[in-house]
Parts: structure tokens; C-alpha cells; sequence
């Protein structure tokens, strides 16, 4: 049985779910406070501009899960009521989600208009000088790993400089950018170019895949792949597929304080990266069993970033464990399958608004 299903868990108070979990994960007490307390609002002074306050969302816990055979609880931050109760519905559907794939590699991109007409290969044969040049600007956990060059478009005479960073354990979005401008001088030096854009992509190289066998009726089962090739066909369905999808990652996202908006945008890329948009997940029947796979090009951090000044976030990552940052990626992507999982179960017997609006209707 997995450690982490907790009978009538939802039937709790919120303080006896706290002392659960407390126990579970081991917190003390300032780690219990700070899964009740605002955010300070000095510290969120120093994280955005004009601040006049905070804003405080339900933080709440799925159970069930097992991923790659370790069990896990998963804190989730959202508004929207049943996703907590999908995912957990979704986990206990499955005896274990198994993840792959994945890196800490973040792109840093460098426009470079009217550049030499050799330029790529100046910057090849300069790619030992580049490298050395990153490498220097990089923190000692982060390295460089590769270097290259492409034209974008000959009539207009744009290149395009990418350099791939490995970022360790944080985001590091600030680091990639910090290194594409200091890298500008010897870039307009080797091509003849000159330097426009230095930024990170949001675009992610290394994708992680989950991938499970869910436990329901024959019925049901093949309705649920039905409803999977409606959005494969259809991309105003896959629109609301994905949505679903992104309930689960999103919330987890927010929990541990990471950068939603980056996450969304590389996910809807990924779903569009055939030129039509469509379903992130794919559903089928595999020896008479439902077996669903969701892929992600997704990145995260565990150190540096809103981890550094959210004591709920660091809070929320050793309710996780303390997991890598390829572990939470993996974390989250079990989460949204195991979401899909039960979102398309619900639409294809009772239909979405039996179970939401149950729940909805308890804050009426």
C-alpha cells in the first residue's frame, strides 16, 4: 500500500490534515507557521515593484501518488475547486507513474543583425573562445556545454548565437542572462554583426515523460482514448485538454515558486510543435490496459529564485523531500498525467460539472 494514501484524508479539518502531514514530512514548527502565514509584505516589496500588500491563495495536498516507486504527498496552490481531489483520484487510479528524460539545460540566444557573410563559420572556429568566455561569467555550479550558430533569415542578414547552460539545481534564468551580454563584445567581434537581443529562451531542449497504466473499466477505458482523439483531431478541444493538464503542473508550480508563466509557455510550444496545435498527453489501450503518457519540455528550480525568500515554497519542497530539480519536473509531470487521467474519466461518464460543482458549491 502507498504510504502516502491517506484514508479520509478530505473528510479532515485543515488542522488535523496540517498535523498529518507535519508528521509525514517531518516539519517543525516554523515550517508548520509558515504554511499558514502571509508573505511578508517587505519581502514581497523586494520581489515586484509598487507593492501595496499580498495576495493569499488555498494551498492544499494530493495524496496517492507513487512515481518511480517512491511515494510522495504533493502540496498544490490553486483556486479552481477538484483539481486537489482529481489529482489525488487520479494517483489512486495507478500503481505507479514512471519518469524519464529531462536535463538542466537552459538556452541563452544572441540576435546579431547584418553579421559577416561567414559568420557561422567564424563562430565555429571560435568556439573554443566563446566557451571560455561563458564559462568565465558563470557562477562555479553552473557550466557551459555547447555553443552554436544559425542564419535566420538571409534577405534581412540575422544570426542567431545560442549557447546551452547547464544551470545545476537553480532555474537560472538571471545567470543565462547575465552570461548572453557578456558575451556580446566578443560575439560582434568574431562575427562583424551587431548584437541586438541577449536573453535566455524559455523554450526547453530536454523533455520529461511520464507514462502509467490507469485502473478502470474496460468501458470507460476506451472512452477516455475516445476522448483523447477528439482533441488530437480537434484544437479547440486539445485547447481545453491541455488546460486540464496545466491545472495540476501549475498548481505544484506554485507551491514550490516556480515561474508558471515560463512553464506555460514552453508547454503550449511543445503541443504546437507539429505546426497544429494539439494534446500534450496521449492515451491508448496496451494489452487490454489504459496506459497514458504525457511529455513536456519543462525546467525548474530548487535553489536560488522564490525559493530563496518563500519560506512556504522551501516548505513545500520538503513536504516533496527536497527533490533535484529534475526530480520536481518529473513530480509535476506525474502530477498533470494523473490530472488528465481523471479529468477526461470524469467527461466521458458523469460529465465535469457533477464533481466540480459539488465542490464548487461548498464555498457558496
Amino acid at each position: 500500500m502507498k504510504k502516502t494514501a491517506i484514508p479520509g484524508f478530505y473528510k479532515k479539518t485543515p488542522d488535523e490534515r496540517l498535523d498529518i502531514i507535519s508528521n509525514i514530512a517531518n516539519l517543525n514548527k516554523t515550517e508548520r507557521d509558515a504554511l499558514r502565514a502571509e508573505l511578508n509584505v517587505d519581502v514581497a516589496d523586494g520581489l515586484i515593484e509598487n507593492t501595496i500588500g499580498t495576495f493569499t491563495l488555498p494551498l492544499g495536498i494530493a495524496t496517492n501518488f507513487r512515481i518511480n516507486n517512491r511515494d510522495y504527498i504533493i502540496p498544490m496552490v490553486i483556486e479552481e475547486p477538484s483539481v486537489v481531489a482529481a489529482a489525488s483520484a487520479g494517483a489512486k487510479a495507478t500503481d505507479n507513474v514512471t519518469v524519464t528524460g529531462g536535463n538542466s539545460h537552459v538556452i541563452g540566444q544572441i540576435q546579431v543583425l547584418n553579421p559577416d557573410a561567414d559568420a557561422i563559420a567564424k563562430v565555429l572556429s571560435r568556439k573554443s573562445d566563446i566557451l571560455d568566455a561563458a564559462a568565465s561569467i558563470l557562477s562555479g555550479h553552473m557550466s557551459v556545454v555547447d555553443v552554436y550558430s544559425s542564419m535566420l533569415d538571409v534577405q534581412s542578414r540575422m544570426l542567431k548565437v545560442e549557447i546551452v547552460i547547464d544551470t545545476g539545481e537553480a532555474m537560472g534564468a538571471n545567470a543565462v542572462n547575465t552570461t548572453c551580454e557578456g558575451l556580446a563584445p566578443i560575439i560582434e567581434e568574431i562575427t562583424g554583426g551587431r548584437v541586438l537581443l541577449r536573453i535566455l529562451s524559455n523554450a526547453v531542449p530536454g523533455v520529461v515523460s511520464a507514462q502509467a497504466h490507469f485502473k478502470t473499466s474496460d468501458s470507460v477505458a476506451r472512452d477516455i482514448v475516445s476522448a483523447y482523439e477528439f482533441a488530437h483531431i480537434d484544437k479547440l478541444r486539445a485547447v481545453t485538454h491541455n488546460k486540464g493538464i496545466m491545472n495540476g503542473i501549475t498548481a505544484v508550480a506554485m507551491a514550490t515558486g516556480q515561474d508558471t508563466r515560463a512553464i506555460e509557455a514552453a508547454a503550449h510550444m511543445y503541443a504546437a510543435e507539429s505546426g497544429v496545435y494539439g494534446p500534450l498527453s496521449k492515451w491508448y489501450m496496451q494489452d487490454d490496459r489504459l496506459c497514458g503518457e504525457l511529455h513536456l519540455p519543462i525546467r525548474v528550480g530548487t535553489v536560488g529564485g522564490l525559493t530563496t525568500h518563500h519560506d512556504t515554497a522551501a516548505t513545500c519542497l520538503k513536504i516533496l523531500g527536497n527533490p533535484t530539480s529534475q526530480e520536481l519536473a518529473g513530480i509535476m509531470v506525474s502530477v498533470g498525467l494523473c490530472q488528465n487521467f481523471s479529468a477526461l474519466r470524469a467527461l466521458s461518464t458523469d460529465g465535469i460539472q457533477k464533481g466540480h460543482m459539488k465542490l464548487h458549491a461548498r464555498r457558496l
